[in-house]
């Protein structure tokens, strides 16, 4: 860009070091979007692979509508989550794919109902389930449902067809479970085995009769949504930086990126002129917050 408007190249090394500065004039900004989303009502969480010298880390992400946080870290667990330093002191609406670490946290749990969509289709692909495209189509026609209501000015789904959608879900998840447990019996006599292996199957109808408010929650809030797929969106960035790039040279190199990259992820969501933004990180010599948490 800067050789197209003024006929100038510039260094590596110039690069590096526009990129070091800009983290730095960041960090009080990086604590005021931490801050937004420790306040913020809902948010999501999620995870991803990113590798770092030659080895794999984990970029967590926390963000809402507004706020996008990224952090990377060498653990994918607890540890890495209370250093992101957010998850603790959270309070509201966590909206997250299941991954167990997160209900470790005091959080109301929503789980995304995208990867319960996808894992119901493994089943109907693999099984020819029916039960699990009866579910399939049970969810999607309830988020069908709270959008509609929700455009008429509703905040919850009307009790009558809430508490019906409810009984439908628990009838088809027990046979389901059901026909999955009469399934497992048969190949055990089969196999003439004290014990066969549980179902991908029987493991999903099971977690989702565990998880059942988890999984419902859109429905009696419409603040909530239905999956977690904003989580996916902001972490598409990274992923494409890693398809381009390969990994992070150093722990150095992949922080910088994230501070950086969630300034700007955070003004994009507040509809700030991105280059502009980025103009004024490296001009924040004085480390002023460039972004108020409200």
């Amino acid at each position: 860009m800067l050789n197209s408007y003024y006929c100038m190249s510039v260094s590596a090394g110039s690069v590096a070091n526009f990129v070091a500065y800009t983290h730095e004039n960041l960090a009080s900004t990086e604590q005021s979007i931490r801050d937004a989303l420790q306040e913020s009502p809902v948010a999501g969480a999620d995870e991803t692979g990113m590798r770092v010298d030659g080895s794999l880390w984990w970029l967590h992400i926390m963000r809402d509508d507004q706020w996008t946080l990224y952090y990377l870290s060498e653990r994918r667990g607890c540890e890495a989550m209370d250093a992101m330093g957010i998850l603790l002191t959270f309070a509201g609406i966590l909206v997250h794919d299941h991954w167990k670490s997160y209900f470790a946290y005091a959080a109301v749990h929503v789980l995304c109902n995208a990867h319960h969509l996808r894992e119901l289709q493994g089943v109907v692909d693999r099984d020819a389930n029916k039960l699990a495209l009866r579910l399939m189509k049970l969810l999607t026609l309830s988020w069908h449902f709270c959008k509609k209501y929700k455009a008429a000015g509703l905040t919850q789904m009307p009790g009558a067809i809430q508490l019906r959608i409810e009984t439908i879900y628990d009838q088809i998840l027990q046979r389901a479970l059901t026909k999955e447990t009469a399934y497992m019996e048969k190949q055990r006599q089969v196999l003439g085995r004290k014990k066969v292996r549980n179902t991908k199957a029987y493991n999903l109808f099971k977690r989702l009769i565990e998880f059942k408010v988890e999984t419902l929650r859109f429905m009696s809030d419409f603040s909530i949504p239905f999956d977690n797929n904003g989580s996916e969106r902001d972490a598409r960035m990274a992923k494409l930086k890693q398809k381009i790039s390969g990994c992070f040279r150093s722990e150095d190199g992949g922080t910088m990126f994230t501070r950086i990259r969630s300034y700007l992820s955070s003004a994009k969501k507040q509809g700030l002129n991105i280059f502009q933004a980025l103009l004024k990180a490296v001009r924040n010599y004085n480390n002023t917050p460039l972004l108020g948490a409200e």
